[in-house]
């Protein structure tokens, strides 16, 4: 097998681990809903699900040491068997050269509403360059750009945009991280070498092809290719649909079911290509089809006009989804439509508790036996009977069975705390709205922003 793969060839690198062939180091870059399927599947073939607890280490990109993954990376595992060592999210391959992919992903962000998120981007791209927020303080995009930052640049040195997400970044006292070139310390590790048993993976958004460590990957190991145009041409749609149709076959034979002509296209059409929306409606419909083999493109229809009778349920579901993009689109549709802005907080709040209470359930001897991907039919055999042990709650209460286990699993999308915080931010919200005659939807917006972490 090649050492540059599509995550649509995942299954035949997966066939290959299984027989023994696995190599030093994996690269995971892309989509991040891709990224993550992905990485499921090749740690469960690499690391015998039995073994994770003590095989597999999770580093946060966020807060990344390189000494301490190659630490990690030359002891060896507590089990005599294969163990990963996974960076999600590593920023080790943002570099000088990649000036232009970070102020076009920072862009898109903003575009999206997303402050917090072109925030990030921008600050990124600032620390690669060794600039602090000092040096475009006065707005001085264009300056800066000619002395420092080259003609890549240029092309978004003269936009407003670029002033709000200083400011943006100012207001929430945001700082430009440190940068240091880890990725030359983490390539000379690799050429190295750690312990046979020791395997790791990285997963990021995006790389530069042209970086050392990205060709001594490719030389070493193994590069999953995960992304997904998001363009508006012909070519790059047919590629967004390549990907989700690879996600519906996978999806449809795991269940047993097949979805009939036209099927797609309607899924498509009420989904549009954001693969994580789509997959999860997928999933949806598996369940409610029950022992149904076929599902029909009138099944698609009758779960939209049911969804359609709460249209406050999509903004709640993006929010347990931390899909900020799509809260975003939602909320400002709901405040279009008139609703009123302490409603569309109540329904944040409660979505918020409901994924508090699936958490408290889920570490508790009600929840022992839930894992991430159990299927519905079995939460129904084996969870759902000691849930219903419990006394009615906010959760469990006139609830339709399915919406409890989804519940459940996107309850994973948060940290216990993440959740207690945002209860917090929520209340602060609420506090603003009633006391300060501030802008609603800015409000809202920032208490979305501030939840999700974007």
């Amino acid at each position: 097998m090649t050492n540059e793969i599509s995550h649509k060839d995942l299954s035949k690198l997966l066939v290959e681990i299984r027989k023994g062939k696995v190599v030093p180091v994996y690269l995971l870059y892309g989509d991040e809903f891709l990224c993550k399927s992905a990485f499921k599947s090749l740690l469960n073939a690499v690391v015998s699900p039995d073994n994770q607890g003590l095989n597999y280490e999770v580093i946060d990109g966020t807060s990344e040491n390189v000494y301490e993954t190659i630490e990690r990376l030359n002891t060896f595992p507590l089990i005599p068997s294969a163990k990963v060592i996974a960076v999600h999210g590593t920023k080790i391959f943002y570099s000088a050269v990649a000036v232009d992919d970070l102020l076009s992903k920072s862009r898109d962000a903003f575009e999206k509403k997303d402050l917090k998120e072109s925030a990030r981007y921008l600050l990124k791209m600032l620390s690669v360059e060794g600039m602090s927020l000092d040096d475009v303080k006065d707005g001085n995009w264009k300056q800066v750009a000619d002395k420092k930052l080259g003609e890549s640049f240029n092309k978004h040195a003269g936009e407003t945009w670029l002033d709000q997400v200083f400011a943006h970044c100012v207001q929430e006292k945001m700082k430009v991280p440190a940068h240091q070139d880890d990725a030359e310390v983490l390539n000379d590790s690799i050429l190295a070498g750690y312990p046979k048993t020791n395997h790791l993976v990285l997963i990021t958004d995006f790389v530069d092809k042209r970086r050392k460590l990205y060709k001594t990957i490719k030389k070493s190991g193994v590069v999953i290719d995960c992304s997904v145009p998001t363009g508006e041409r012909l070519a790059d749609k047919r590629r967004q649909q390549d990907a989700l149709k690879a996600q519906m076959r996978e999806a449809l034979i795991r269940a047993g079911k097949t979805m009939a002509p036209g099927g797609f296209e309607a899924l498509f059409e009420k989904i549009g290509p954001n693969i994580r929306s789509f997959s999860n409606e997928l999933d949806k419909l598996i369940a409610f089809m029950g022992d149904r083999k076929e599902i029909l493109p009138s099944d698609i229809e009758a779960i939209s006009k049911r969804t359609k009778q709460d249209p406050i349920y999509e903004m709640t579901n993006a929010i347990a989804e931390r899909d900020t993009h799509r809260t975003l689109f939602f909320l400002d549709s709901l405040l279009k439509n008139n609703f009123f802005p302490l409603q569309v907080l109540a329904a944040a709040t409660n979505q918020i508790r409901k994924l508090i209470l699936a958490k408290d359930v889920i570490h508790g001897r009600h929840g022992s036996g839930w894992k991430q991907d159990i299927s519905y039919a079995a939460f129904q055999k084996m969870i759902l009977p000691e849930i219903e042990k419990r006394e009615p709650d906010f959760l469990t209460s006139n609830a339709h069975p399915y919406a409890i286990y989804m519940t459940f699993k996107q309850s994973d999308n948060y940290t216990v705390e993440d959740l207690i915080g945002a209860l917090e931010v929520l209340l602060d919200a609420d506090i603003r709205l009633k006391r300060s005659g501030q802008n609603a939807k800015i409000v809202l917006e920032q208490a979305i922003l501030r939840i999700q972490g974007a």
